[in-house]
């Protein structure tokens, strides 16, 4: 029902304020008398009404008919937005026409999903479940986690470019499952906010305007290690090393880079909004820095592949320090 009801308080007793739940809300719940009512003030003054132990009714497991679907990574898609959408169990049926189809689906499982473990494995059909929540692992542990491995991810990569060195490139490539990980772990957690605002604080957020913030932090910590991924793979177009002074000019703006999301990282978690204006300035120092270097590059004597991979890199540096001005810009919003 969309439309809005007014209720009108009533007084009992001379001191106790009453106020009736609408009939068809009760009914569609299935609420009886003597039921519990978990009712929780909100920083905008709202209450938020929640029958006891029934919050999660209906979400708790899901099944997944993919026996029409060839392609693994097909399912495997449909099994990340149950688990997004907080289901704790989700059972998956598929064909079992491949004899490895069974082992790609718990392989993607493994790289993808925190805390998902299989329960049940035959030839046709795999029974998962979450076992970490929120609890467990608390949701700012689990961005800041992501930003250590992303920042990381960005050094190895740079370090990578400059010695051209391809086992750290394939190193760097592979870490980044480590971080979509936990990026949909995060996304998890605030979805399941949203539908229950109980979590709000357990989450150890003010109100729900964070869900959204927290939300666009992830997906930029998520994109930063995306571009150390543009980095690394960057190395490999290269035919020699790069000269000196212009490897050390790229490694100086990088260095700026890091420097932008460190200081967001910090500004975010104290709301320090001087912090996030210091880090949103240096962000346009790497911009102005990003067309000095490009310059450079084109009247460096490098090979057109070797220009192009360096032209690449830089870029993604450039855009790892939007990323931190975009997290400092949510800082300074949540800061409001």
């Amino acid at each position: 029902m969309s439309k809005r009801e007014v209720r009108r308080i009533q007084v009992t007793g001379g001191s106790t304020f009453i106020v009736s739940l609408p009939k068809w809300w009760a009914e569609d719940l299935k609420l009886r008398r003597g039921d519990l009512l978990d009712i929780l003030p909100q920083p905008d003054q709202s209450l938020v009404i929640i029958p006891r132990g029934r919050s999660d009714e209906g979400k708790m497991s899901a099944s997944i008919d993919a026996t029409s679907i060839e392609d693994a990574e097909g399912i495997v898609r449909l099994l990340i937005a149950r688990y997004l959408a907080g289901y704790d169990t989700i059972s998956i049926r598929f064909s079992g026409h491949a004899p490895d189809f069974g082992y790609r689906i718990k392989d993607a499982i493994r790289r993808k999903l925190v805390g998902v473990e299989v329960m049940e494995s035959s030839s046709d059909r795999i029974v998962v479940q979450s076992l970490i929540g929120h609890l467990e692992f608390p949701l700012k542990a689990a961005i800041s986690r992501m930003y250590v491995l992303s920042s990381m991810m960005h050094r190895d990569a740079v370090r990578a470019l400059k010695e051209v060195n391809l086992s750290l490139a394939d190193d760097v490539e592979q870490r980044d499952d480590d971080v979509d990980r936990l990026y949909f772990f995060v996304v998890r957690q605030l979805k399941s906010a949203v539908v229950d605002r109980s979590l709000i604080k357990e989450l150890g957020l003010s109100g729900p305007k964070d869900c959204l913030g927290y939300r666009l932090v992830a997906k930029s910590l998520e994109r930063i290690a995306d571009h150390a991924i543009n980095i690394a793979q960057a190395a490999r177009m290269l035919s020699a090393p790069v000269g000196k002074e212009l490897m050390g000019s790229i490694e100086e703006v990088s260095s700026v880079a890091m420097n932008v999301c460190e200081y967001a990282m910090r500004a975010l978690s104290r709301l320090d909004v001087e912090l996030a204006q210091r880090s949103i300035s240096l962000a346009r120092e790497v911009e102005a820095f990003e067309g000095t270097l490009t310059k450079r590059i084109l009247e460096s004597g490098a090979t057109s592949q070797s220009m192009i991979g360096l032209r690449l890199a830089l870029e993604s540096i450039r855009r790892t320090a939007d990323y931190g001005a975009d997290i400092s810009e949510i800082a300074i919003n949540l800061s409001a």
